[in-house]
C-alpha cells in the first residue's frame, strides 16, 4: 500500500493553481499585470474580460509541457493588464485542473497619486486656454527634457474622459522631444489634464559574469518612467441645442422632376467649430418619401481648430409638387447665431405611358416524338456503379487492416497525444521535442510519418 500511495503522489502534485502580479504597489497611469499559472493535464481558465471594475486591455498566454515518467503535464501561464487608477483588491479566480477546482487567493494593490519628476530627465504639459466652451478646442503642449543618451521614448497619449484628444505633432530635437495635441471637449464641469506618463529607454551594458578577468559585457534597454505636472481646465456650457463654431450651410437638389422620379438633396456643412457633435438633420417634405444616407465627414486641422465639412444626401420620391423647408443650425463661438438653407420648391410633371398589347405568335404543334430506350447505356452506367462500390469496399477493406491508418491522417497535436505512452524510447522522446516545438513555440521540425510507424513496428514487434 505505501508503494501504491508513493506512485499516485506524484501525479497529485502534478496539478497547481497561482496568481502573480508584477507589483503591489504602483503609480496611477501604471499597467497592472495580472499573472495565473496553473499545471496540469485538463486546464480550464476561467473567461475574465473585467477584473475589480476595470475592463482587460490586453492578455497574453504562455504554454509548456513536461513529460516525467511518461505523465504528460501541461503548464498554463495567462495574462491579464489593466489600468486601476485607486487602490483595488484582486478577487479570487476559479480554474479548473483535471476535473478538480482551485481558486486563486486575492491579491492587494495599492495605486499612489503621481507627483512630477524632478531632476534633468523632466515633462512640462502647457494648455493654450484654461476656459473652453463644449466644442471648443485647445492646444495641449507637452515638452520632454531628456539627458542622452536615450534610445527609445514612449509618451503616453493624454485620455481625458469629456475630451477628445488628437495628435498634431511630434519632434525631438537635440535634448527635447516636442508633442502637441489638440483636445476638445464634449462636457461642460472642471477637468484635471495629467499627470502624463513617459517611458525613457536607456542602454545599460551588464557583465555576465561577475568576474573581472572577464571583459564581455551585454547591453539591454531599461527604461525609466517620468511624471509631467498637472493642469486644470474649466468647460463652459452652450446654449441648448446650438453647437459650437462658425459654419456655413447650403442645400442643393433638382427643382424640376417627373412624377416618382428619385430626387438627390445634398446638405453640406462647412466651416470650423465641432464636428464631433453635429445635429441629426432632417427634410421635413409633405406629400413625399424621404430615404436619408449616412453622412460623411471630412474634417482637418487649421490655425489649431478642427475645420471640414459634413456632407449628407437624401433621395425625395414624390407624385407631386413639393417644398424642401429650410434646414436650420444654431451656432455658438461667443454669441448665438442661427443659420439656415433657403427653402426650395420643386415642381413634379406628371407622365401618362401608353402601353400597346402584342398577342404572340401561334405556337406550331409538334408531334411529340416517342423516348427509345438505350439499353446499352443503361447496363454501361450499372456497371460504373458497381465498380465504385466495389472499389470502396475494397478501400475501406484496406484501411481496416491499416493499423497505423490513424497516425497517417493525425495532426501534429494528435500524434503528440499517440506517442506519449511510447516516450521510454529514445527516438520516440525526440519526436516528441521537435513536436512540442512546433506546437508551442512555432517552430518548423520536420515530422517523418513513415519513420514514426517505422519504430512502431519495431517496439511492437519485440
Amino acid at each position: 500500500m505505501k508503494k501504491l500511495i508513493f506512485l499516485i503522489l506524484p501525479l497529485f502534485l502534478l496539478a497547481s493553481v497561482k496568481l502573480s502580479v508584477n507589483k503591489t504597489h504602483l503609480t496611477k497611469g501604471e499597467e497592472l499585470v495580472i499573472t495565473i499559472t496553473a499545471s496540469g493535464k485538463d486546464i480550464k481558465f476561467p473567461n475574465i474580460t473585467n477584473i475589480a471594475g476595470y475592463n482587460v486591455i490586453g492578455t497574453s498566454i504562455v504554454s509548456s509541457i513536461e513529460v516525467i515518467n511518461g505523465a504528460m503535464s501541461e503548464k498554463l501561464s495567462k495574462s491579464y493588464i489593466i489600468i486601476p487608477d485607486r487602490n483595488i483588491t484582486i478577487p479570487s479566480f476559479s480554474v479548473e485542473v483535471d476535473g478538480k477546482i482551485y481558486k486563486t487567493k486575492p491579491v492587494k494593490i495599492i495605486v499612489q497619486e503621481p507627483k512630477q519628476t524632478q531632476g534633468e530627465n523632466k515633462l512640462e504639459i502647457k494648455l493654450s486656454k484654461n476656459s473652453l466652451y463644449i466644442g471648443e478646442s485647445a492646444i495641449l503642449d507637452v515638452a520632454l527634457h531628456f539627458k542622452p543618451p536615450v534610445e527609445s521614448i514612449q509618451l503616453q497619449k493624454p485620455e481625458i474622459k469629456g475630451f477628445i484628444a488628437k495628435e498634431l505633432y511630434k519632434n525631438v530635437e537635440g535634448n527635447v522631444a516636442h508633442y502637441k495635441f489638440l483636445l476638445t471637449p464634449l462636457k461642460a464641469g472642471e477637468y484635471q489634464i495629467g499627470p502624463l506618463l513617459a517611458n525613457i529607454g536607456v542602454l545599460v551594458k551588464e557583465n555576465p559574469f561577475d568576474d573581472p578577468m572577464f571583459n564581455l559585457s551585454v547591453a539591454t534597454l531599461k527604461y525609466k518612467t517620468i511624471y509631467s505636472n498637472k493642469l486644470k481646465v474649466k468647460v463652459l456650457p452652450i446654449p441648448q441645442n446650438s453647437i459650437w463654431g462658425d459654419f456655413n450651410i447650403t442645400l442643393k437638389a433638382k427643382e424640376v422632376v417627373n412624377a416618382n422620379e428619385p430626387n438627390e438633396a445634398i446638405l453640406k456643412v462647412s466651416g470650423c467649430g465641432d464636428f464631433y457633435n453635429m445635429p441629426d438633420f432632417k427634410l421635413n417634405i409633405k406629400n413625399a418619401s424621404v430615404y436619408p444616407k449616412k453622412p460623411k465627414l471630412d474634417i482637418y486641422i487649421k490655425d489649431d481648430k478642427i475645420c471640414g465639412s459634413l456632407t449628407q444626401k437624401f433621395t425625395i420620391i414624390s407624385d407631386t409638387n413639393y417644398e424642401i423647408p429650410p434646414v436650420t443650425l444654431k451656432e455658438f463661438n461667443g454669441k448665438l447665431k442661427v443659420i439656415s438653407t433657403k427653402p426650395l420648391n420643386v415642381k413634379v410633371i406628371s407622365t401618362t405611358q401608353k402601353y400597346t398589347t402584342i398577342k404572340p405568335k401561334e405556337e406550331i404543334s409538334k408531334p411529340v416524338e416517342k423516348t427509345q430506350i438505350n439499353y446499352k447505356e443503361y447496363i454501361k452506367y450499372l456497371l460504373i456503379l458497381l465498380a465504385g462500390i466495389g472499389i470502396g469496399a475494397i478501400v475501406a477493406i484496406l484501411i481496416k487492416k491499416d493499423e497505423y491508418f490513424h497516425i497517417r491522417k493525425a495532426t501534429q497535436k494528435e500524434l503528440f497525444n499517440i506517442l506519449i505512452p511510447y516516450s521510454d524510447n529514445p527516438k520516440i522522446k525526440e519526436i516528441l521535442r521537435k513536436l512540442e516545438e512546433n506546437i508551442y513555440k512555432g517552430a518548423n521540425n520536420k515530422i517523418s510519418k513513415k519513420e514514426i510507424i517505422k519504430i512502431l513496428k519495431e517496439i511492437n514487434s519485440n
